[in-house]
C-alpha cells in the first residue's frame, strides 16, 4: 500500500473512534437533549484482508510456464450507511411495515503475484444503493444496484465499468425458518453470470443456525457466550478484473490484446471466530483451505455483448492452499429498538450477507442483539443494553 493510503486509512479509523466516543459521552450526559434515532441499521465501516500461499502452475502449458506460480492477497475497505427509513402505520397508530434505503461503497485491491511476470495490483471501486421493504409480517423485499470500476493500477487504459445487481424475496415462516429466492448478476465466480438466488436458513439468527445461500455460500453459526461467535463455512470468492498485458502474454493476438480480462474463483472452507467486545465493534479471524481454484484470461476483443459470459483463451485449475482472513467491523450511530423483531433480524441478515462490490466479504451479524440471559444472571450493564433511548419517546 502507498503511504498516502495508510494516512487516509488512519484518519478514517480515527474519525470512527472519535464518533464512538462522542456517542458514549452524549449518552451519559444528562444535560444534553437526546434526539431519537432515525434508523434500524447502524452506519457500518469494515476492513477485510485475505491471503493465500504460493502454488506452482502447470509446467507443460506455455503460458503457465511463463507465469511460474500463483499467489493472491486481497484488501477490502467498505461502508454501508442508511440514509432513509420510513415506518408505515395503521389508523390505530400500530406500526405495520417499514422501508429502508442505504448507500454502499467498497474499495478492494487484489495483489496478483505470478512469479514469472511483473506483479499486478488490480483494483475495484464500487458505489451503489439498496432498498429493503419489510411488510411487518412474513415478507421482505430486497434490491441492490452496485456499479463498479476495475483497472490495473497505474494503467489508465485498463479502466472498465461493470454492474452487479441482486433482487430478492425473503419469506419468514417463523423465527426458526426462512427462505429466499431471487436473481443476481454477479462476477463472483470469475466470469459474468446471471444466476438464480436460492437461500434457506434453519435456526434462530441470534442463536445456533444453518444458512445455505446460493451462490453466496453455506455457514453453520454457533455463538459461545455473549462476546464470541464461531462458524464453520464454505463460500466462493473471486471476481473479474482488468489486466494490463505489459508482459506480452500470448493470449490471442498480443498486438490486439494490451488489455485483458482476468477472472478467478475459489472455494474457501474453514473455521471463523468473531469477537464482539462492544456493540459498536467486532473483529474476526478465519483460516482453512482454499480449493477448486481457477484462473482465466479473456481477450477483450472477443467480447461480443454486455450480457453473455466471457470466453477464455487460457484457464488453469490450481492446487489447494491454506488461507488466512482477518477483518474489523465498526458500527456507529443510534438505532431504533429491534430486540426480538425477527422480521428486522432477517432484514439485517440480508444486508450483511450481500456486500457491495460483489466481493462476498462476510461482515457477520454483529448488529443482531444478543439474547438476554436468565434474570438472576443479568447485571446492570446488560439491562442498559436492552433499554434503547428511543423507547422513552
Amino acid at each position: 500500500m502507498s503511504g498516502r493510503f495508510h494516512i487516509q486509512l488512519f484518519f478514517l479509523l480515527s474519525f470512527v473512534f472519535l464518533c464512538t466516543k462522542l456517542l458514549a459521552f452524549n449518552k451519559n450526559d444528562s444535560t444534553k437533549t437526546v434526539d431519537p434515532p432515525k434508523h434500524y441499521f447502524n452506519k457500518t465501516i469494515y476492513l477485510d484482508h485475505y491471503t493465500t500461499g504460493k502454488r506452482a502452475l502447470d509446467t507443460v502449458n506455455r503460458i503457465s510456464k511463463k507465469l511460474g506460480s500463483y499467489q493472491v492477497s486481497q484488501f477490502s475497505l467498505g461502508y454501508n450507511f442508511p440514509i432513509i427509513t420510513r415506518d408505515f402505520y395503521n389508523r390505530d397508530s400500530s406500526k405495520i411495515s417499514n422501508m429502508h434505503l442505504l448507500i454502499t461503497g467498497n474499495y478492494s485491491k487484489l495483489d496478483l503475484n505470478f512469479e514469472g511476470i511483473s506483479k499486478h495490483y488490480l483494483t475495484k471501486l464500487s458505489v451503489g444503493c439498496r432498498g429493503i421493504y419489510n411488510t411487518g409480517k412474513k415478507n421482505i423485499f430486497f434490491v441492490e444496484v452496485s456499479p463498479f470500476i476495475t483497472k490495473d493500477r497505474s494503467y489508465g487504459y485498463t479502466r472498465t465499468s461493470r454492474l452487479a445487481t441482486t433482487v430478492l424475496y425473503n419469506y419468514i415462516a417463523n423465527e426458526y425458518f426462512s427462505f429466499r429466492v431471487g436473481y443476481t448478476r454477479s462476477f463472483l465466480w470469475g466470469n459474468r453470470y446471471q444466476l438464480p438466488y436460492i437461500g434457506v436458513r434453519v435456526g434462530k439468527l441470534d442463536k445456533v443456525n444453518l444458512s445455505v445461500q446460493f451462490p453466496r455460500g453455506m455457514t453453520f453459526n454457533v455463538p459461545i457466550g455473549k462476546y464470541i461467535k464461531t462458524s464453520i463455512y464454505t463460500r466462493p470468492q473471486g471476481g473479474v478484473y482488468t489486466f494490463a498485458n505489459t508482459d506480452s502474454l500470448e493470449i490471442g493476438n498480443i498486438y490486439e490484446n494490451n488489455k485483458l480480462y482476468f477472472g478467478r474463483y475459489e472455494f474457501l472452507s474453514g473455521l471463523r471466530v468473531d469477537v464482539q467486545p462492544s456493540k459498536f465493534f467486532n473483529f474476526y479471524l478465519s483460516t482453512g483451505f482454499t480449493t477448486k481454484n481457477k484462473v482465466a484470461f479473456y481477450p477483450t476483443n472477443k467480447v461480443k455483448d454486455k450480457s453473455s459470459s466471457y470466453s477464455s483463451y487460457y484457464s488453469e485449475d490450481i492446487k489447494s492452499s491454506i488461507f488466512v482472513n482477518l477483518g474489523f467491523v465498526f458500527r456507529f450511530g443510534k438505532t431504533k429498538s429491534i430486540y426480538n423483531n425477527m422480521q428486522l433480524y432477517d432484514a439485517l441478515d440480508i444486508n450483511n450477507t450481500i456486500d457491495s462490490g460483489d466481493n462476498n466479504v462476510m461482515r457477520g451479524n454483529g448488529d443482531i442483539p444478543v439474547p438476554a440471559t436468565k434474570i438472576q444472571k443479568i447485571n446492570p450493564d446488560e439491562v442498559l443494553d436492552l433499554i434503547e433511548t428511543q423507547d422513552l419517546y
